[in-house]
């Protein structure tokens, strides 16, 4: 599991998962889980997908014809809650007729290389079914017995579980400092406010970097939070972002608490009790013989990979739909199957409720389980677990108050019916009932304390602009579009689809955070930031310098200026690209040994990791030489390869022509439009790019605002 450099990026769970081929998303109702795990770099793709489920199918999956690949289906929640719908009775029969039309849809079939769907109700398993094939060169169907898929980050539910377990048990107290069961690890925290196992679980740590990366399948759970040691920066419980280290950490408590390594815990408290034979956090030779086989987009079999660290309490959990049905049926009985137990009635409910939201209208976290998407839920209190790893892709839905829960996953990359078979199932089983809200009445005035500019915290990139329009209602521009929301409440509004956005203030009283359409994080808002003296108003590049200086990606010198007119150095370059995706910043010995305590070593050594920078033959970077166009261009193609599979496109170029070596990098560069207003396009289209002189500063801020507002189209078909 390497990509062309030789690394794996960041698990999502982060984790070990290839990107070389990834899925290129251009359905608005498809869905890579929000909050699963996956690579640092499939986040965007993941929050930007997540939002787009706002328009996955109203129909019910039996129902709805084949749709036509040239629209986009949609679910129109906005016009819920009108009308009264009458739910269709959920029985085995019922809900077996709803799957198998499903996967019986000729668009489904040809991109099907093998699912599972489970559903329970009432103490019952309703279905356990497979559909497709575990193995399909040999046509092995999928057995919900016995066939093993990879749970991703719905592993984190059963680390939370033995949490909880432990705290029945009075040996973690959930509101205590977790130092206090860090043995070895002294985790930075300025803050003043203490770092709780609650934090832990809602995801709300404050921690700068909330991923990290590693290719070393072997290394222990132990070494692996010792050798990543994040830091504190926000107020725990102050916001909320994905959290993967927060979960290896509650692994690594639980093994200095309970005295025994986190998968024997499991096994013994968790899936032992529970019958779950087949289940297991380590990839075990047994384990890897009952694991499907999964495919790319092209029906190419994924070689097997391993985790990192070995035993991941964050995601590396295999099992089977018999194990997994379970679990659910213990969770939605008090935390009891039969005459086993494996948690109290009162912690499962206290572990199944909303815990955590950026207000009390708009609940993001319980404890392990989620709770976004909740305008699909039709009015039930429902919680949800997703998970992405290469290959499998699975959505865990529970309605605690109804004793019911689902579970659908798939071993390949070309078909993601999550969120429609959610959707729809949502739709026919639990329709909405509830009455449409009315709008608060507003005025531009009052809204005027939201207007600004918001950045996602996970995901640098990742932005919105909050502005009060003049009747009223409240316009939000982000990666998704523009969308014009009405006021429910003080801090909540909704969206004529109506997915709800919620705001946060901080303790001066002022709006602080964001939540809307990406769900992986709050958005924090940005300050107005001190104008650089020496961009005039009516510069060609005002605009792209002042975007990616609102958006913190460019350094301010300590006179206020930012010398446009300059060269800017190719360490400077390598700075501002590491800054936008949000990547941690890597700890590994400098590749180049001119770069070797220089003070942009570790920008320039994670690029190497995440962007595959190279340098010249002799094993030297120059990170204060003037960078030349096509090195710039070069740079941000081999960040582009690094992270997807999109070919080089071809662009009709004219004057002097680049380098051999930078000539995929310059035609993409040149076919994007990734530059500002100093390149000249002819009426022929053909540009000319001029490689070969340096690049100032302004036109690499110019090219960086642009990348940044096409990222999401360029990488991942979305329309930004």
């Amino acid at each position: 599991m390497q990509l062309a450099g030789g690394r794996l990026l960041p698990g999502w769970g982060n984790y070990t998962i290839l990107v070389e081929e990834q899925t290129q998303w251009k359905r608005r109702n498809d869905m890579k889980s929000s909050n699963c795990k996956r690579p640092r770099q499939l986040i965007l793709a993941s929050v930007l997908l997540a939002g787009l489920i706002l328009s996955s199918s109203g129909l019910p999956a039996y129902a709805a014809a084949a749709p036509d690949s040239n629209q986009t289906q949609s679910h129109n929640p906005a016009g819920k809650g009108t009308t009264a719908s009458a739910a269709a009775p959920i029985t085995a029969k019922s809900v077996e007729e709803f799957a198998d039309a499903y996967f019986a849809r000729e668009d489904v079939k040809e991109k099907l290389t093998g699912a599972l769907f489970v559903v329970v109700k009432d103490g019952k398993v309703l279905l356990n079914k497979g559909y497709g094939y575990a193995d399909m060169a040999s046509k092995i169907p999928i057995d919900p017995d016995t066939t093993l898929f990879r749970m991703a980050s719905i592993s984190k539910l059963f680390t939370t579980t033995a949490v909880m377990q432990l705290a029945e048990q009075g040996k973690i107290d959930l509101d205590r400092d977790i130092s206090a069961y860090m043995e070895g690890v002294t985790i930075p925290n300025q803050t003043g406010v203490p770092l709780t196992m609650k934090n832990l679980m809602t995801h709300t740590t404050g921690y700068d970097y909330t991923d990290f990366s590693g290719n070393t399948p072997d290394v222990s759970l132990q070494d692996y939070v010792k050798d990543n040691v994040p830091s504190v920066k926000i107020k725990p419980g102050d916001a909320y972002r994905y959290d993967n280290m927060a979960f290896v950490q509650q692994g690594y408590i639980v093994e200095n608490v309970a005295k025994t390594d986190f998968n024997t815990y499991v096994k013994e408290n968790i899936f032992k009790p529970l019958g779950m034979i087949h289940s297991d956090f380590f990839l075990s030779p047994q384990v890897e013989a009952n694991l499907a086989k999964t495919y790319d987009d092209a029906g190419k079999e994924i070689a097997v990979y391993p985790n990192y660290p070995e035993v991941d309490p964050s995601g590396s959990m295999f099992s089977t739909g018999s194990d997994m049905a379970k679990y659910m049926l213990a969770m939605l009985d008090g935390g009891k199957l039969g005459e086993a137990r494996i948690l109290e009635e009162n912690t499962t409910t206290t572990m199944e409720a909303y815990q955590y939201g950026i207000n009390e209208s708009l609940p993001v976290m319980s404890y392990g389980f989620e709770s976004m998407y909740s305008h699909l839920y039709n009015g039930q209190k429902a919680i949800g677990k997703g998970g992405d790893l290469r290959g499998f892709h699975s959505w865990l839905w529970m309605v605690p108050e109804q004793k019911f829960g689902a579970m659908i996953i798939v071993n390949g990359e070309a078909l993601d019916p999550r969120m429609e078979m959610f959707g729809s199932f949502m739709d026919q089983f639990y329709p909405e009932q509830h009455q449409a809200v009315t709008p608060m009445k507003s005025s531009k005035e009052s809204l005027a304390k939201f207007e600004g500019k918001f950045q996602d915290l996970r995901t640098p990139l990742l932005s919105a602009e909050v502005k009060a329009g003049e009747d009223g209602s409240l316009m939000i521009k982000d990666a998704l579009g523009t969308h014009k929301l009405q006021q429910l409440e003080e801090l909540l509004f909704q969206d004529e689809q109506g997915v709800k956005a919620g705001f946060k203030k901080d303790e001066q009283g002022k709006i602080a955070y964001m939540y809307y359409n990406y769900p992986d994080s709050f958005l924090k808002k940005l300050p107005e930031p001190q104008p650089f003296s020496d961009v005039p108003a009516d510069s060609p590049y005002a605009a792209a310098i002042e975007q990616m200086h609102v958006m913190q990606f460019l350094s301010q010198t300590d006179t206020g200026t930012f010398r446009p007119e300059e060269a800017m150095t190719r360490g400077e370059f390598v700075q501002i690209l590491m800054k936008i995706p949000g990547f941690p910043l890597s700890n590994e010995p400098v590749v180049f040994k001119d770069v070797t305590g220089h003070d942009l070593a570790r920008e320039i050594q994670s690029a190497v990791v995440y962007a595959g920078l190279k340098g010249t033959p002799d094993g030297r970077f120059e990170p204060d030489r003037a960078i030349t166009r096509q090195e710039a261009a070069s740079i941000i193609w081999g960040f582009i390869q690094s992270n997807t599979s999109v070919p080089a496109p071809q662009a009709k170029l004219t004057g002097t022509p680049p380098a051999p070596w930078a000539s995929d990098a310059v035609q993409f560069v040149a076919a994007m439009h990734l530059f500002g207003p100093e390149v000249k396009v002819d009426a022929d289209g053909a540009v000319d790019y001029e490689p070969t002189r340096p690049m100032l500063r302004q036109e690499a801020a110019a090219m960086f605002a642009v990348f940044c507002e096409r990222i999401p189209a360029l990488l991942y078909g979305v329309e930004g």
